[in-house]
């Protein structure tokens, strides 16, 4: 019987359907999310209860330049263009495209997307594949994740299957909500503790565990058995995966859940994301995979369909390349190209003859090092700092090597060679390539050193290939089997309170839960001792080297004992230990010989590496490393030697072993508190205080201690982020040291073949202790030379990362402060994330008393000029950590600018230079050769406490009187660095200012509360957006008299804002304030912008939307410090209530009717979950006459926009252009960020007398952008002005 063509269907507007006859799928457009999959008589075989837009999608994760980890935005790819691209009987392709632009920076990732679907004639599934693009001139990014993803109705899908030993019946989704499921150690791991089912009582659910490596990833799915039916995914390829062939995925989980996994950080960490640069032009084609849909009649075993599937799979691989993709970037067969030939292993001290590489694995990856495919995602990554390991292979010989790893790029393609040594690759994309190989039982990797083209049609037979692995001399011992593996050391059977009834008796007994917890259970009173030729390595050599748990939330390193004899040292010789790991995991592996003294340094230190966290994810292996000891024969003895192996890194229990070279530290101590840091890296790592043996959190995933960061990126990039650079110094000196002072300097130099990887500057960090005082100051000196190139500099600044155990309680005024919530309450699914990654409303919280409040770090945020002091407080013992900033000069933008402070982690920083408020106004771009040298700080880190526990709030008073005193002493006599100016080499201002507005008074007004300030030359105004250089800023008394003191010698413009007029004064001249300089300016005069009388106003003109109408928050999301408060800014969802609340109030003035809607800004209204539309705010007002003598002047003052565009139109609300567009204006999202103005700007606007009608007219405010819920401006101050002179209103 023929089967049915294959059809379209429009069902309706937003809906396509693919229908050959077997099977129908649905997509939605333009978005192209599968929705639908009717089969078998199921009218849906995917989620009907979620949202369309979760139930088939393909999904990215990414963040930005310079961002470190391997988290990021989660963003399902919604596309805006569908085409058919080809429909005929036997085939039908769609494409569902995304075209990337400038006006989706930071919003969307930065790619054009094309989503493929095909379904052919008689095919018992359907095709995807995607082709993702990012090209010249585009911003840099990271992608961590991408994948298709499919969730199946939890009410058919029951039976999971992924290999023939492992499938079994799975817990449903509810089984691992709170009350039936208790999350363990991580969140992915839950303990079903009652089950709806109860055979599931007890056992340990987690994704994990049904993990997979790529060369065994091709075919997985789920079972239904009523009707019996099956889903299955089938991935025919592995060339657009990275990592390599044993780079280990996610498949089928509980939900039911069924991934296809093309990119991921899993098992690897950030080793394994893809970087891409400003400008970098990249193109990939991820699949097609396979959506295979079986079933089998009544009566038969459903079970059978795995059989099927797998039947179908291998269907699949043999049509690999497919011959019907439409997409040019995928080549056919005849456009690929085949290499074959033999590889040999030559290790003399084995065999004297060159063997068969039998087993070896063979591939063409992009060029690089040797072993550099294990790490391939796409572009040259930096190294990563991190901790734990498993043990694959040890071995003791006679001499020494050392190998290097780099990364590059895209396609790779594997085989196995026969047992003969002889391989074949097929089907190679066209390109330029290494061959990489391991064989296991070698240690090490070989690569093939020409470079390799593959072009159309071409087959190249490759001469033999020798492998020699390292070796320098015989093998004394070794332990373990060198396959990349600890597959064959003893591994544990689980707690029995933690199991998962599929891996017990099970090959992959690993994949068990907290397997690294029993390694305390099996050695309590010690570690390992292994004896060479009595020690069996399957018994007694535990699979993973952690940490040992000492209480609930300490854990110390482990030291393990290798024991062998020697019958003869030849102390002239080197011996060579190596030692081959499978895992490493935030680890730091050391190496003593024969002394395992802890004042004694380690012979070897691996440093702290790996991130692939392996233990915690059920691995038996992460990425491989091999390290290469040198050992003097002067340190072995004859007799019994021990070799000590130490895990040295003890923060997590998920560390396993792995070497680093141990921190040489400096340490100060003025007899108050103890300071210690690295050395030369600068970084602080413990502060000593009041019986705290250290204020700083030293056991975060990412971010510990104390330490100076910034932001930079490389010209011509867009935005405001780039890479982020926690700074690690290179050089230490010892500036001054007397008994009533001590200085200390940390430099980072810059030389050209950084470029590109660090930021063009040099660095000096310095740390200042006195005597008696409790507390450090810390300054830095940044210079950019005159042969340094060009680049951006986004932000900088001190951040400290305090315990989390002891500090809970912040404060930063009077009016704001409070007890804090904890950093995993911010984490699923303790945290809910809301429009952004910063606003977590924290659902389940460690104490209840936070429940559904919103965390944001931007809601303390705080203006400069009142950003002097803040910190926070441990309650037990009453001890106070507080930042001082005595002096804003050396900050950008004025006083008004706002920054961080102190947030949930606990963290607490000193903000220097950032984006923050203003966007990428304040991104500081240098040009190549630009000399410029800026001294940031100092600040003050001041410590204090009280005796007796009730009192412990009085921290923040006295740290306020702190403060006080810090700034009298400003500038500080003590800095030893000739580029901080002490206050004889500095110089002073004093005058009067007055204001001349005709329209209010005839007499001139003294500028009563003035800022007034010195800044770099510029534009009136320019201040707000100057970011190289230093400011001075005051304000005036109530008769306008200013006096500005310690200004550093230099070029100044005088510039200054009057609270009540609208506008900036700029004083023309130049004014050089030298050393000791007093300049007496005399009386200046500020003339406000003014064409006429004013017909009315709306608001109050002091840069801030402070007056106008703010609405309570949705009560789901609040944060209690600020119910009832006098200024309460934004809270985190306001802007999505926009135009739910309308307050029109009346205003008469010069009797005249205004009337307004009084609220903070003009956003967007929300018309659907992802769609938004501008809104247009009407002005209306009566006027008895018109001039028609001259034009009248609108004049609007905004006190924020963020990608907005104001559009005024007078009497016409159609009209087309409006009479006056602002443009595309702003980045400075104070809208998201709770604040309640950004940067300052002013529109004059020209109303034509004719635009204008006696009685009632009508101005139209429109924020016409509607891309994001964000896109919003807030009002400062609006007035109507008169012709100039108009005789009507005089």
């Amino acid at each position: 019987m023929t089967a049915p063509g294959v059809h379209l269907h429009l069902p309706d507007d937003h809906h396509v359907v693919m229908d050959n006859g077997t099977l129908q799928v649905t997509l939605s457009v333009p978005d192209g999310i599968v929705t639908g999959i009717t089969y078998n008589g199921v009218d849906n075989l995917l989620e009907v209860l979620n949202d369309e837009t979760n139930r088939g999608y393909w999904d990215v994760v990414w963040s930005s330049t310079g961002t470190t980890g391997t988290t990021g935005t989660f963003e399902r790819l919604i596309c805006t263009t569908y085409k058919v691209i080809l429909e005929t009987d036997d085939r039908i392709e769609l494409s569902f495209s995304r075209t990337w632009d400038v006006s989706f920076q930071d919003e969307l990732i930065p790619l054009n997307i094309d989503k493929r679907f095909i379904m052919l004639k008689g095919s018992s599934g359907f095709y995807s594949y995607a082709i993702y693009e990012h090209l010249e001139g585009w911003p840099g990014f990271n992608l961590d994740e991408t994948r298709i993803a499919f969730k199946l109705r939890k009410d058919k899908f029951h039976y999971m299957a992924m290999a023939d030993n492992r499938q079994r019946y799975m817990p449903l989704p509810d089984d691992r909500l709170p009350d039936r499921g208790q999350p363990l150690a991580y969140p992915e791991a839950v303990l079903l503790v009652n089950p709806i089912e109860p055979e599931f009582k007890g056992e340990v659910d987690d994704k994990y565990q049904y993990s997979c490596e790529d060369k065994d990833l091709k075919v997985h799915g789920w079972i239904c058995m009523d009707p019996s039916l099956g889903f299955w995914i089938i991935i025919p390829s592995d060339e657009f995966r990275s990592g390599g062939p044993l780079k280990q995925n996610l498949t089928s989980h509980v939900g039911p859940t069924a991934l296809s996994v093309f990119l991921s950080a899993h098992y690897a960490g950030e080793d394994l994301v893809p970087k891409f640069g400003q400008g970098e032009p990249w193109k990939k084609v991820f699949g097609p995979v396979f959506i295979y849909l079986n079933s089998v009649t009544s009566g038969e075993d459903p079970l059978t369909l795995w059989e099927d599937a797998k039947k179908q799979m291998l269907m699949e691989v043999q049509s690999w390349p497919f011959s019907f993709p439409a997409s040019e970037d995928f080549p056919s067969s005849s456009q690929r190209g085949n290499i074959s030939g033999r590889l040999l292993v030559l290790d003399r001290y084995f065999k004297d003859d060159k063997i068969s590489a039998s087993g070896a694995y063979v591939g063409l990856a992009p060029p690089g090092e040797a072993g550099s495919w294990q790490r391939e995602c796409k572009v040259i990554q930096e190294n990563i700092k991190t901790q734990s390991v498993l043990e694959n292979y040890l071995e003791f010989v006679f001499c020494s090597t050392i190998s290097t790893v780099d990364v590059n790029q895209d396609y790779q393609f594997w085989t196995r060679a026969d047992e003969e040594g002889n391989y074949v690759i097929s089907n190679i994309r066209a390109g330029d390539y290494n061959l990489y190989a391991y064989v296991p039982g070698f240690i090490g990797d070989y690569k093939y050193n020409i470079k390799i083209t593959i072009t159309s049609g071409c087959s190249i037979e490759m001469d033999d290939l020798v492998f020699e692995p390292p070796r320098n001399g015989p093998t004394l011992w070794e332990i373990g089997i060198p396959d990349r593996s600890a597959r064959e050391f003893y591994i544990p059977d689980p707690d029995p309170k933690y199991v998962n009834k599929l891996f017990i008796n099970h090959p992959d007994r690993f994949r068990q839960y907290g397997l690294w917890e029993r390694y305390a259970d099996l050695y309590p009173n010690g570690d390992i001792v292994f004896t060479i030729g009595e020690s069996d390595y399957k018994k007694e050599w535990f699979f993973v080297q952690v940490t040992r748990k000492t209480d609930e939330k300490t854990y110390q390193g482990t030291t393990w004992q290798i024991k062998f004899k020697l019958d003869n040292v030849d102390q002239n010789d080197i011996y060579t230990l190596r030692l081959a790991l499978a895992s490493a995991a935030q680890a730091e592996l050391q190496v003593r010989v024969n002394d395992n003294s802890s004042t004694n340094t380690p012979l070897f230190s691996s440093g702290v590496i790996g991130k692939d966290n392996a233990i915690a994810r059920h691995g038996i292996h992460g990425l491989y490393w091999l390290f290469n000891v040198d050992l003097q024969g002067t340190i072995l003895i004859e007799g019994e030697n021990t070799i000590y192996l130490t895990q040295a890194n003890a923060t997590s229990p998920f560390q396993g072993i792995i070497p680093t070279k141990e921190q040489i530290r400096v340490v100060i101590d003025n007899g108050i508190f103890q300071l210690r840091l690295t050395n030369p890296g600068g970084k602080i790592i413990g502060i000593q205080y009041n019986g705290i043996e250290n204020l700083l959190e030293l056991n975060n995933p990412i971010l510990n201690g104390g330490f100076w960061d910034l932001n930079w990126s490389v010209p011509g990039t867009s935005g405001t982020r780039g890479k982020f650079d926690e700074i690690e110094c290179n050089s230490f000196k010892v500036i001054v040291e007397t008994e009533e002072q001590i200085e200390l300097s940390f430099t980072r130099t810059w030389d050209p073949s950084l470029q590109g990887d660090q930021s063009p500057l040099t660095i000096d960090i310095r740390y200042i202790i006195l005597r008696d005082s409790p507390g450090f100051y810390s300054y830095a000196i940044y210079e950019h030379k005159e042969n340094m190139p060009a680049f951006n500099l986004n932000e900088t600044r001190i951040a400290f990362m305090l315990s989390i155990e002891k500090f809970r309680y912040m404060a930063m005024a009077d009016d704001r402060q409070r007890l804090m919530p904890l950093p995993e309450d911010r984490v699923p699914p303790r945290g809910k994330e809301l429009a952004y990654p910063e606003a977590v409303q924290l659902v389940d919280p460690v104490e209840p008393e936070f429940k559904g409040e919103v965390d944001d770090k931007y809601q303390y945020s705080c203006e400069n000029k009142d950003n002097k002091v803040h910190g926070f407080i441990c309650l037990d013992p009453p001890v106070g950590f507080w930042q001082i900033t005595p002096s804003n000069e050396f900050r950008t933008g004025g006083p008004i600018k706002q920054d961080l402070t102190s947030h949930v982690n606990p963290t607490t920083l000193a903000m220097f230079m950032s984006t923050h408020y203003g966007g990428q106004d304040f991104v500081t771009q240098f040009v190549s050769g630009e000399q410029w040298k800026k001294v940031f700080g100092p600040v003050f880190i001041y410590l204090n406490s009280v005796a007796d526990k009730n009192d412990t709030l009085s921290l923040w008073d006295d740290v306020k009187e702190r403060m006080h005193k810090e700034v009298d002493c400003w500038p500080y006599s003590f800095a030893s660095s000739e580029d901080f100016p002490k206050a004889d080499q500095r110089g002073a201002i004093r005058g009067r200012l007055l204001v001349n507005d005709r329209c209010i008074s005839k007499e001139y007004l003294s500028a009563k509360g003035a800022f007034v300030g010195l800044a770099p030359p510029g534009n009136a105004g320019s201040f707000q957006r100057e970011c190289k250089g230093y400011q001075f800023w005051t304000n005036s008394d109530d008769d306008g008299y200013f006096s500005i003191q310690n200004v550093r010698p230099g070029d100044y413009n005088l510039y200054a804002w009057v609270p009540g007029f609208i506008g900036d004064y700029k004083y023309e001249k130049s004014i050089a304030i030298t050393a000791a300089s007093d300049v007496d300016i005399g009386e200046l005069m500020y003339e406000p912008l003014r064409s006429g009388p004013t017909l009315w106003e709306i608001g109050i003109p002091d840069r801030s939307a402070a007056e106008f109408y703010i609405p309570d928050p949705d009560p789901q999301y609040i944060n209690k410090l600020y119910i009832n408060q006098p200024e309460t800014g934004l809270d985190s969802t306001d802007y999505g209530r926009d135009m739910q609340i309308y307050i029109q109030i009346k205003i008469w003035y010069l009797q005249l009717e205004v009337v307004t809607i009084k609220k903070i800004g003009s956003m967007l209204r929300k018309v659907g979950d992802k769609a938004y539309k501008p809104t247009t705010w009407q002005i209306k007002f009566n006027l008895e006459s018109i001039d028609h003598n001259g034009s009248y002047t609108l004049r609007i003052a905004l006190s924020s926009a963020t990608s907005s565009i104001l559009e005024v139109r007078v009497n016409e609300e159609e009209a087309n252009p409006p009479h006056f567009s602002s443009g595309l204006i702003g980045s400075d999202n104070a809208i998201a960020r709770h604040g309640v103005h950004g940067l300052y700007w002013l529109f004059n606007v020209e109303v034509a007398a004719g635009q204008l009608f006696q009685g009632e007219n009508i101005i139209y405010l429109k924020q016409a952008r509607s891309v994001s819920a964000l896109n919003g401006i807030m009002y400062d101050y609006i007035r109507l002005e008169t012709p100039p002179l108009s005789a009507m209103y005089y």
